[in-house]
């Protein structure tokens, strides 16, 4: 007897053992000197950050990242107690929790430092910190080097603090003409010099995101911020992919719900921007934009049923969509339907509303059971809908 789903019919299939064999090969790649920083913010690229981290930890991976204090207390609390650095803004108010969570706060104005400063004073406790500097990105970090210098030269002075780390990120590094990363790479490296002949000696040097890692051995330093590597997916097709082979980690899949027969001239979905030119036979699919498969792939995207694509048709709708499946005719209710995954990857829909892979997998809503795999085997499923009942 078949075992009951519990689920609904739209899911992801997260495959722990892509990710596993993913970061193993980044690892051969930058060799045993290297340590990884492996990034699981935005909840892992989609993926679950607490699975992808338990996968990371179990092949050595020493130090996480995440965007945000509350991503980080997320593994805190599945009691993953390794090293999280925080890559983006926590607020003057939430400064104090990162102490009480033992999660470390990049710093990228003095403000922050100082109030870290006060802060580790009032918990008795010195506070590690890893310093950003802006080389180019434009984004986070101290810019200008003369700003640079003074600014870690204060911060280095503040009792209560702790200088771990000092690195940047690099803005084209997934191009093919790497002469702005090198400048990058450049002022980050006059940075350092500059650093330690004043005696400031800051253990951890980091730059290279997931392109440098693939192009840009010289990079590395101390340890390395893979991010979309992890998941399997390259961060450009300008990248040396040779030099890297990856497993795409993610499938995005549904059933058919229904299936009809409709003559020409019939309308398909909202607005009527369908027409039938001839008798079609048109599946519908329980999932829509809600659920992150985009409404601009509307008339666009394919999906694929018994390894044949089908053209989506009409607009696609909140909780559903329509494929025109009449080239598949021996297609049948609760057939299962792939979205994207390594059959039909996520970059062919991220041309077709010209953006990037990370977005596409990004955009999966948490409504969507995440169905993890390991030795070709169910080992867990979270459903955020059904798990805060």
């Amino acid at each position: 007897m078949k075992k009951k789903w519990r689920h609904r019919p739209t899911w992801v299939e997260i495959d722990l053992d892509a990710i596993r064999e993913n970061i193993i090969k980044i690892k051969e790649l930058c060799g045993e000197q290297t340590e990884i920083m492996g990034i699981v913010k935005a909840d892992g690229y989609g993926h679950g950050s607490i699975q992808v981290s338990k996968i990371l930890i179990e092949e050595g991976v020493r130090y996480l990242a995440v965007s945000s204090l509350d991503e980080g207390i997320v593994l805190r609390k599945a009691g993953i107690e390794y090293p999280i650095l925080i890559l983006g803004y926590t607020p003057e108010e939430q400064l104090g929790d990162t102490i009480e969570w033992n999660i470390i706060q990049t710093v990228y104005n003095l403000d922050t430092a100082r109030i870290l400063d006060k802060q580790g004073e009032k918990h008795n406790k010195k506070v590690k910190v890893h310093i950003k500097i802006d080389t180019g990105m434009g984004r986070l970090g101290f810019r200008g080097k003369e700003q640079i210098i003074n600014a870690i030269l204060e911060i280095s002075k503040m009792e209560n603090i702790e200088i771990e780390g000092l690195y940047t990120h690099y803005s084209v590094s997934d191009k093919k003409d790497k002469k702005y990363t090198r400048e990058q790479l450049n002022k980050f490296l006059d940075i350092s010099r500059i650093l330690e002949d004043k005696n400031i000696h800051i253990p951890l040097k980091h730059t290279a995101n997931s392109a440098a890692v693939i192009d840009m051995g010289n990079t590395y330093f101390d340890l390395i911020r893979p991010g979309i590597i992890i998941y399997g997916l390259y961060p450009s097709d300008e990248v040396i992919k040779v030099n890297l082979s990856l497993k795409p980690a993610m499938a995005f899949k549904t059933r058919i719900a229904h299936i009809k027969s409709v003559g020409k001239n019939s309308s398909i979905s909202y607005g009527r921007k369908y027409i039938t030119s001839e008798e079609k036979l048109i599946a519908t699919l329980p999932v829509g934009y809600a659920d992150g498969y985009s409404r601009m792939l509307s008339g666009r995207a394919k999906v694929l049923i018994h390894g044949k694509k089908a053209p989506i048709i009409g607009s696609i709708c909140m909780d559903q969509c329509m494929v025109d499946i009449s080239e598949i005719p021996d297609a049948k209710i609760g057939d299962e339907v792939v979205l994207f995954g390594p059959d039909l990857p996520a970059e062919e829909l991220a041309e077709k509303i010209g953006t990037i892979n990370y977005e596409i997998i990004c955009m999966v809503n948490k409504r969507v059971p995440r169905v993890y795999i390991q030795n070709n085997k169910i080992k867990l499923i979270k459903n955020a809908l059904l798990d805060q009942c």
